[in-house]
């Protein structure tokens, strides 16, 4: 059983590293790391989001979220307004800077995902992807 835990997490270990360093060489010419394509993906995905909000999605360290939407609103992809409702939140905005890159950050984390399940049928990639979600929606509920 040790030999199967040591080779998924070296398996989740792997595919972490890689696909972060694929979108971080194709996101390069955008001047975009992996990290704050992701944040531009995802607020674009719903069209703003609370600063709390991406940390909770994307199940990073606050410090983190809010470095990387910092850097992001400086470099012209993301506006942040302090909320009406609470006065110690942020709503995280896209501008049309990100609008305009999120087509192509989307294709990027399509083609890493081709990447890694090259070697898989579609139903197995299907499959790969359902378990995947399985278990991150696992993962993100031990946090409540």
């Amino acid at each position: 059983m040790s030999d199967l835990m040591d080779s998924a997490f070296k398996s989740i270990s792997i595919l972490y590293r890689k696909s972060h360093m694929w979108l971080n060489n194709s996101c390069a010419p955008h001047h975009l790391t992996a990290a704050q394509a992701v944040v531009i993906l995802i607020v674009c995905d719903f069209d703003g989001l609370t600063q709390d909000e991406i940390t909770k999605r994307l199940s990073l360290d606050k410090s983190v979220i809010a470095k990387t939407v910092t850097k992001l609103e400086e470099t012209g992809f993301l506006v942040r307004s302090t909320n009406a409702k609470d006065k110690r939140t942020y709503d995280i905005r896209p501008t049309e800077r990100s609008w305009a890159v999120y087509p192509f950050i989307k294709e990027q984390v399509s083609g890493c995902f081709a990447h890694m399940t090259q070697q898989m049928t579609q139903d197995e990639r299907k499959e790969f992807q359902r378990l995947l979600r399985k278990a991150a929606e696992a993962a993100i509920a031990q946090e409540d």
